[in-house]
């Protein structure tokens, strides 16, 4: 995580998004939703380290685009919601104890908020259509859902308070807008995020753990240039 921070940072200060460019310039307000897929360890669903449980969920994105014709910066805030796996989970818990007992899960959902901004390289329009790369970094508030584990013969097992943790955020995308007249659009989008929060757990041995959300998203919406007067 942290080379993905260092190598976005260098590529923002060596970047001049402030060259000359030959077209005007074009102010875009976009709205997304789509869904948003866990990899890697947040998606493991079997006791290894930092596994997350996670499953696909929704996402939903608001973001504001300001470029010529091969540089611009970008900003966006994006939720992303992911489904906790409780049968993965109590497979787990089944297969651990060796079929001791009746286990039970109950968990809530993983949550992040994410505030980002950056900068865009995109190639000059092309049969109204826009191809660009977007790189951000920002903050992730993320929320470890409410986990409650019982055994028949046992009781509760397992606990972890529904808690935040904050952290540094980093994203890269791939962006295609489609002009259907001068002010309005549609647009398809895809981005890989990694954070890393740490979340508190007062039952564990030291009283907070790491983890490492890696997660794909895939969305549609609409655009719409600020620049270009009401049709």
């Amino acid at each position: 995580m942290r080379k993905t921070f260092a190598i976005l940072t260098v590529l923002v200060l060596v970047t001049s998004p402030g060259q000359a460019q030959d077209k005007v310039r074009k102010s875009v307000f976009g709205a997304n939703a789509g869904v948003s897929v866990p990899i890697n360890e947040f998606a493991y669903h079997t006791f290894t380290y930092d596994a997350g449980f996670a499953s696909p969920g929704p996402m939903l994105e608001a973001e504001y685009l300001y470029y010529g014709k091969f540089f611009g910066f970008s900003s966006s805030i994006g939720y992303s919601g992911f489904f906790f796996n409780e049968n993965a989970y109590r497979s787990e818990y089944d297969r651990t104890l060796g079929g001791y007992g009746t286990n039970d899960v109950s968990a809530g959902n993983y949550q992040v908020i994410k505030f980002l901004a950056g900068f865009t390289l995109k190639i000059p329009e092309i049969n109204h259509t826009e191809v660009m790369l977007l790189f951000h970094l920002g903050y992730a508030a993320c929320f470890h859902p409410e986990l409650r584990v019982t055994n028949s013969e046992l009781g509760l097992i397992n606990s972890v308070a529904r808690n935040k943790g904050g952290s540094p955020v980093a994203n890269a995308g791939l962006k295609i807008n489609y002009w259907l007249n001068e002010r309005y659009g549609v647009s398809l989008n895809g981005s890989v995020t990694t954070t890393e929060p740490s979340f508190g757990d007062a039952t564990g041995p030291g009283r907070s753990f790491n983890m490492l959300m890696n997660y794909t998203s895939v969305n549609v919406g609409f655009i719409m240039n600020l620049k270009t007067p009401s049709l």
